[in-house]
């Protein structure tokens, strides 16, 4: 389905972080939260769904059920949550929803967000269907996010953290983790990905205070990959250290998505209480698949039209769906230098525009902007315009993503570019569109 019909869905950033409301309303429905398998939870501001999805992989891959709760989602909303492996079906969902419409609605009304009405039905969905193992991505910041209801977990993972939502969770790399870290629990354990000092040093106070294990980046784990060969080196203790090798997909070799894997595959082994087998964790790594994250697109209605209207088989096709500075630098570092790039993009309103096209400025050829469809707010063509001029990057504006499609190939037909790399980028909800199209 594309938006359930409970909550109503109000639009926009309908956001008050809080949980006073889910409390309640978990109250309500028999407390699903305190029936539900082993949690790893997962905060920060990059990396979040890919860390997810790595993780997903090789647990399953070990024949482990596992629940998956992620957002926002690309095309229909029941690919946020995920029961034992599959996504949610209209007619559980919708079931999950009424049973808590109805215990909200008596008096005195639980008034809930979308997310939190939304969450809360994913917390029923969990509770009614066995698994090993859930894995809990938070929506926003982690302290006062709905998600944040549980009081024992397997670990916290906490990815990379930037600037963003900064009218919820503070201006500052500082203010943010502090908002990111609220998802550590007290005698728990913590991985932390490579941070800002600033930040990293809010996440380990967090966790000293929680009297919880802390491991990072750098210190107790890093990678080395040669080639298609992946190195994961790890010192948690004297009793769990070493070096192990895995096999790598082509897709994997961008730097910030090493990072997240590394990251998951501390997790997987430092925790005892799922044995995992090294084979059946290089099948796990091999078989991930996150959409819209510097993927490379091969086929579909549109990127067959590119292929038929260019007549190239070298050309390649990119969708991403960063939107931030930190995610436009991982995009940078993930293209060819020597191939025409041509980005097709569009942004929310509420995120930095200018940072994010300041940041891949002197990568770009050539930059259609577009606003998302459906019923999204998007940054206006305009705005985008104005601030490509200011950055004197070379542009014109689309309507639509296959408009902006057409204006690529007219691009790359009237200027005789030979192979270039085409780049979507700037929002998940335009991959959306893109997937929906494609």
């Amino acid at each position: 389905m594309k938006i359930p019909f409970w909550p109503q869905f109000k639009g926009f950033r309908d956001i008050d972080l809080g949980l006073d409301r889910i409390y309640k309303a978990l109250e309500r429905v028999n407390n699903p939260h305190k029936k539900l398998p082993k949690t790893i939870h997962i905060a920060g501001t990059n990396g979040k769904g890919s860390t997810l999805t790595f993780l997903r992989s090789i647990f399953e891959h070990n024949n482990y059920k596992v629940h998956c709760y992620t957002s926002p989602h690309l095309v229909e909303f029941n690919e946020r949550i995920v029961l034992s492996g599959k996504t949610i079906d209209d007619s559980f969902l919708n079931q999950c929803l009424e049973e808590c419409k109805k215990a909200c609605e008596k008096p005195p009304k639980i008034d809930l967000t979308f997310f939190e009405g939304t969450t809360l039905a994913a917390f029923l969905a969990f509770s009614k269907v066995n698994a090993d193992l859930l894995i809990l991505e938070t929506g926003m910041g982690g302290r006062l996010d709905a998600t944040n209801i549980l009081d024992n977990v397997l670990a916290s993972i906490i990815t990379p953290i930037a600037i963003d939502h900064a009218e919820f969770l503070g201006e500052t790399l500082e203010e943010i983790a502090y908002e990111k870290s609220g998802i550590i629990k007290d005698n728990s354990t913590v991985f932390c990905a490579k941070q800002d000092d600033k930040a990293l040093e809010v996440i380990k106070n967090f966790a000293q205070q929680k009297s919880s294990q802390f491991f990072n980046f750098g210190n107790y784990y890093s990678y080395n990959a040669i080639e298609n060969e992946f190195v994961f080196s790890y010192n948690f203790d004297e009793n769990k250290k070493g070096n192990l090798k895995f096999s790598l997909p082509k897709f994997l070799h961008q730097k910030h998505q090493l990072e997240n894997l590394s990251n998951a595959l501390a997790l997987c082994f430092q925790q005892e209480l799922l044995p995992l087998d090294k084979d059946k964790v290089n099948l796990g790594i091999t078989n991930a698949k996150w959409s819209a994250r510097m993927e490379l697109i091969n086929d579909g209605l549109l990127y067959q039209k590119i292929s038929k209207a260019i007549n190239m088989e070298k050309f390649r096709l990119f969708l991403d769906g960063g939107h931030n500075v930190s995610a436009a630098k991982a995009i940078q570092s993930s293209i060819t230098k020597e191939k025409h790039k041509i980005f097709i993009f569009a942004m929310l309103p509420d995120k930095d525009c200018r940072g994010f096209l300041s940041q891949i400025k002197d990568s770009v050829d050539f930059l259609i902007s577009c606003e998302i469809e459906n019923s999204t707010p998007s940054m206006k063509n305009q705005d985008i315009i104005n601030i490509c001029e200011d950055l004197d990057i070379n542009n014109i504006s689309s309507n639509s993503i296959e408009g902006a499609i057409d204006n690529a190939i007219s691009y790359i037909e009237q200027n005789s570019i030979e192979n270039p790399d085409i780049i979507i980028c700037g929002s998940l909800y335009l991959a959306g569109n893109f997937i929906e199209k494609n």
